[in-house]
C-alpha cells in the first residue's frame, strides 16, 4: 500500500491572547444576586414575631384572626397557646416590619367583637369580618415583644385641641362610658372612663371637652349630676320632665360658673374637678337672700322657690340675724330661669289655706311649704336682697274683663275670689281689698268677666249677699234663700233697675258702694260721679240739695291720680233720679267771708254741700264736671236757697210764705236744730223772678200775727201784716235803698221778731228779670 504523500507543508497555527472576565461566570453572578433578593423578601415578608397574652382563647382563631391598625391589617395570629399556669392563652402573632416601629412599653392589644352596651353598639363590623385584634402604638423609649391584652378597649385619645380632665365623685351613680358633658343643655363632651382612686374612697371620671367648647371650662367651674329625668307631683297630677334620650341611659353631667364668680385661668389638661349631685348643691346659680320674720314652714336645701309654677331656685342656707330679729334666708336662683330680680320681685311663703271660701295650696300638705315670686319687667335694677311678703300679694289685673272697686264699711266674709252673681249666674269675682287711707271704708277690687261686663252700668247697685234675706211684717215674713255658695262663703250680688232705656256701659276702675242688702239696693237711687278740681271742704256724707232740700249725699270723695282733681261719689235719692239729665249743673257751696260780702255762714257749721240745677236734657247723666260757685244765671233760672238763723221756730212751718211788700215771693222749705241746738236753722226758696230782691244788706222779719207794743211815753202800738200772713204766717223781707251785693245761693241771714219802722219805709230800685219759669209775672 502507498504512503500518501504531501506536496505541501503545512502551515503553523496562529493564537490570539484575549481579555476580560468569561460569560462563563455570568450565570453564577446572576444566582448570587437572586439568592441575596430573594434572602431579602424573605426577611421583609416574615416581619416581627410578637406574643399577646388573653384571659382566655374565645372569639381568636389562628392562621385566621387579624391585627389590624386604624382598620388597616398589620399582622395574622399565626398560633395559640395555652400558658404553663393554664391562666391564660398566648397568641403568636407575626406583625408585618412597618409596625415594629409601634412595639413599645406601653403599647396597648384588645380583642374587638361585637359589644351592645349602655354606651351603643361597638365593633359591629366583625359581624361580617370576623373579631380582630386591635393595637394601639405606645410613646415609650424601650420596645417590647411581649404584651398583655386588656380586658376592654381602652378609652378613645382625645383629638387635636380636645381638653382631658378628671371629675372626681363619691360613686358612680348614673354614669358611664359614653355619658354625655351639657353646657346650657348642650352637649360638649363626654365620659370616656372611670376607675377607683388610689385610696380608693373616690372614683375617677376621665372626661373629653370638644375643642371648639375648651374655653367655657375654668378652673372656677362647678360640675353636677344630671340624671335627666325629674319626677314632681302634686293632688292633681305626677309630672315627669326627661332631658336627652343619653342622659336617661347614660347618665350625664353639665357645668357652669357661678354668676358673679370671675372665670379665672382656663382649665388644663389633667385638671381635677368635683363632680356634686345635684343643681342646688353644686351652687351655680344667683345667689340672693330673703329675710323672714321665722323659719317656720322652710327649710335648707329642701323649700324650693317657684314662678308660676316653675322651680327656680331653691334655699341653701338660713341663718339668724345679728340682732335676733328676723331670718336671712340664702337662695340660688337658677340662671336659665326665666325670671328678674329688680325692685319689683317680691317673695312669699306659700302655706296651705282652707276656710269656708275656698281651699288653696293643699298639694303643700304632701309636697311641703315653698316659697312663691313674682316679679315685673318694669325696672332694669338688679337687686340681691329681699324682705318676704307676710302674705300672698293681691293677683295682677292681667285677667281680660271689666275691673271696679266696691266701697264698704266692712266685709262681712268676703274674701279673694269671692263670687258676684246676677240672677244666679256667676258673672265675676273678688280680686283684692284694702283699707283706704282714710282708714273708714274698705277698697274692694272686683273683676267681672268679658262676656257679662257689658250688664255693668252706671245703674248698678251691688249689695252683700249672705245667701239668707229675711223680712217680716204683719202681713207675713218672707225668706229669700240664695246659692248654698252664697250662705257658706258669702258673696256679692248685683241688682239693675228695671228702666226703659239702656244707660251707657262704665268705664274700668269706676267706683260704687257695696250696699248691705237687697232691700237697700231696691230703695235706692243712682250713683253718680262729680269731678273738682280740688277737694277741699268735700268729704263723705256732704248733702246734694235741690231748692234748699237734700236729695242725696257725698258717699265718697276720691283723687284723680293720674290726672288733676278729684271724683264725689254721690248717691241721689230714687225720688230726684228724674232730675239728674245730662246737662245738669252742680256746683260748691261753701262760706264766703270778705271784704265785699259775708255769705254762706251756715256752711262753717254744717259743713260744706253741693247744689245742682236740673238741665233740659232727656237724658240721664252719671259723670258731671262741678264748678266752685253758681252760674252767673243761676238766680234768674232756678231762684234762691236761703237760710235763716232764728232763736225759735215760733208760728214758723213748711210751706209758708215769704212776703216782700206783701207780695209772696218765695216759701218755707224746712227747718232744724242747728248741730249744737244753740238756734233753729230755717230753710226758704225764692222765686226766680223776685230773687234779685235779696241783696246782702237785706233783712228778714217774722210776719206771722199781730205785735202789740206799749210805752208809758211812747203810748201804745198795734203791728200786724196782710191779712194772709195773719191767718196763714210767714216771713217778710226788706232791702234799703242802697241795696248791696247779689248774694249767692246757700247764703245766711238773721230773722227778727219783729221790723224797724225805718224798713218798711226802704224803696230801693231793683230791676226783676222774667224767666220761662215764671212766665205769668
Amino acid at each position: 500500500m502507498n504512503e500518501p504523500t504531501f506536496d505541501k507543508a503545512i502551515p503553523a497555527a496562529e493564537t490570539t491572547q484575549r481579555r476580560g472576565i468569561s460569560a462563563v461566570w455570568l450565570l453564577p453572578l446572576l444566582a448570587v444576586l437572586l439568592g441575596g433578593w430573594l434572602a431579602y423578601k424573605h426577611l421583609n415578608e416574615v416581619g416581627v414575631s410578637i406574643v399577646v397574652t388573653f384571659a382566655t382563647g374565645e372569639g381568636v382563631v389562628a392562621g385566621t384572626t387579624e391585627v389590624r391598625y386604624k382598620g388597616i391589617k398589620v399582622g395574622t395570629v399565626n398560633e395559640l397557646v395555652v400558658q404553663p399556669d393554664l391562666q391564660s392563652v398566648a397568641a403568636h402573632i407575626t406583625l408585618s416590619r412597618q409596625a415594629e416601629s409601634a412595639l413599645k412599653q406601653d403599647t396597648q392589644f384588645w380583642l374587638v367583637k361585637p359589644e351592645l352596651s349602655l354606651a351603643g353598639v361597638q365593633g359591629l363590623d366583625t359581624l361580617v369580618s370576623g373579631n380582630y385584634i386591635a393595637i394601639r402604638p405606645g410613646s415609650s423609649q424601650k420596645t417590647k415583644h411581649v404584651f398583655k391584652a386588656l380586658d376592654q378597649p381602652p378609652p378613645p385619645k382625645p383629638a387635636r385641641g380636645d381638653l382631658e380632665i378628671q371629675l372626681l365623685a363619691s360613686d358612680v351613680g348614673s354614669l358611664h362610658s359614653g355619658s354625655p358633658i351639657h353646657y346650657r343643655k348642650l352637649r360638649v363632651g363626654e365620659i370616656v372612663d372611670y376607675q377607683l382612686s388610689d385610696n380608693r374612697n373616690k372614683v375617677i371620671f376621665k372626661a373629653h371637652i370638644d375643642a371648639e367648647y375648651v374655653d367655657l371650662v375654668n378652673e372656677n367651674s362647678r360640675f353636677w349630676n344630671s340624671s335627666g329625668v325629674t319626677v314632681s307631683g302634686d293632688l292633681n297630677s305626677i309630672e315627669l320632665k326627661t332631658d336627652s334620650l343619653a342622659s336617661i341611659i347614660l347618665g350625664g353631667l353639665s357645668f357652669d360658673t357661678p354668676p358673679g364668680t370671675a372665670p379665672g385661668q382656663p382649665a388644663q389638661n389633667d385638671d381635677a374637678f368635683t363632680i356634686y349631685p345635684s343643681y342646688a348643691e353644686a351652687n351655680t346659680g344667683i345667689e340672693i337672700e330673703i329675710e323672714f320674720k321665722t323659719a317656720e314652714g322652710i327649710k335648707a336645701n329642701h323649700t324650693e322657690i317657684r314662678y308660676k309654677g316653675l322651680t327656680a331656685g331653691k334655699l341653701i342656707k338660713l341663718d339668724m340675724k345679728p340682732d335676733y330679729s328676723a331670718i336671712t334666708a340664702t337662695a340660688s336662683i337658677n340662671p336659665l330661669a326665666p325670671i328678674l330680680l329688680n325692685d319689683s320681685t317680691q317673695f312669699w311663703l306659700a302655706t296651705p289655706e282652707i276656710s269656708l271660701s275656698q281651699i288653696s295650696g293643699l298639694s303643700t300638705l304632701l309636697t311641703g311649704s315653698h316659697i312663691e315670686m313674682d316679679f315685673s319687667g318694669s325696672t332694669d335694677s338688679d337687686k340681691r336682697a329681699f324682705v318676704a311678703l307676710k302674705e300672698a300679694p293681691a293677683p295682677k289685673r292681667d285677667e281680660d274683663g271689666l275691673y271696679l272697686t266696691l266701697t264698704a264699711k266692712k266685709l262681712d266674709g268676703l274674701t279673694r275670689n269671692s263670687k258676684i252673681y246676677y240672677r244666679g249666674i256667676a258673672i265675676g269675682k273678688v280680686v283684692d281689698y284694702t283699707l283706704e287711707k282714710q282708714q273708714d271704708n274698705i277698697a274692694i277690687d272686683v273683676l267681672i268677666h268679658p262676656k257679662h261686663q257689658a250688664l255693668i252700668t252706671f245703674d248698678a247697685r251691688f249689695y252683700q249677699s249672705s245667701g239668707l234675706d229675711v223680712s217680716a211684717s204683719l202681713q207675713g215674713v218672707e225668706l229669700n234663700v240664695d246659692s248654698l255658695a252664697s250662705i257658706v262663703s258669702g258673696g256679692i250680688n248685683l241688682y239693675l233697675p228695671n228702666r226703659a232705656t239702656q244707660a251707657d256701659p262704665v268705664k274700668a276702675n269706676t267706683r260704687f258702694t257695696l250696699l248691705g242688702s237687697r232691700k237697700e239696693a231696691l230703695d235706692r237711687g243712682p250713683t253718680i260721679d262729680i269731678h273738682f278740681a280740688n277737694g277741699d271742704g268735700l268729704k263723705a256724707g256732704a248733702a246734694l240739695k235741690y231748692l234748699g232740700v237734700e236729695v242725696g249725699k257725698i258717699e265718697d270723695v276720691q283723687l284723680n291720680h293720674p290726672e288733676e282733681g278729684v271724683t264725689a261719689q254721690v248717691s241721689v235719692n230714687p225720688e230726684a233720679r228724674e232730675l239728674i239729665v245730662q246737662d245738669s249743673q252742680f256746683w260748691r257751696v261753701k262760706p264766703n267771708i270778705s271784704l265785699e260780702k259775708i255769705a254762706n255762714l251756715g256752711t262753717l257749721i254744717f259743713g260744706e254741700y253741693i247744689a245742682f240745677e236740673p238741665g233740659n236734657s232727656t237724658e240721664l247723666g252719671y259723670s258731671f264736671t262741678g264748678m266752685n260757685a253758681p252760674p252767673e244765671d243761676y238766680l234768674s233760672n232756678s231762684g234762691l236757697t236761703l237760710t235763716l238763723k232764728a232763736p225759735s221756730l215760733a208760728s214758723i212751718k213748711k210751706g209758708r210764705s215769704v212776703f216782700y211788700r206783701e207780695i209772696p215771693i218765695g216759701q218755707v222749705t224746712g227747718f232744724e236744730l242747728d248741730t249744737h241746738a244753740r238756734h233753729v236753722n230755717i230753710y226758704v226758696h225764692i222765686d226766680p223772678y223776685y230773687a234779685p230782691l235779696v241783696k246782702s244788706n237785706s233783712v228778714f222779719w217774722n210776719a206771722t200775727g199781730i205785735a202789740f207794743d206799749f210805752g208809758w211815753l211812747s203810748g201804745a202800738k198795734l203791728r200786724t201784716g196782710s191779712a194772709q200772713s195773719l191767718l196763714a204766717g210767714g216771713i217778710a223781707l226788706a232791702t234799703p235803698d242802697l241795696p248791696g251785693e247779689t248774694v249767692s245761693d246757700g247764703a245766711t241771714f238773721t230773722l227778727h221778731d219783729a221790723p224797724l219802722d225805718s224798713w218798711q219805709q226802704w224803696q230801693p230800685e231793683i230791676p226783676l228779670r222774667k224767666t220761662t219759669m215764671h212766665a205769668n209775672q
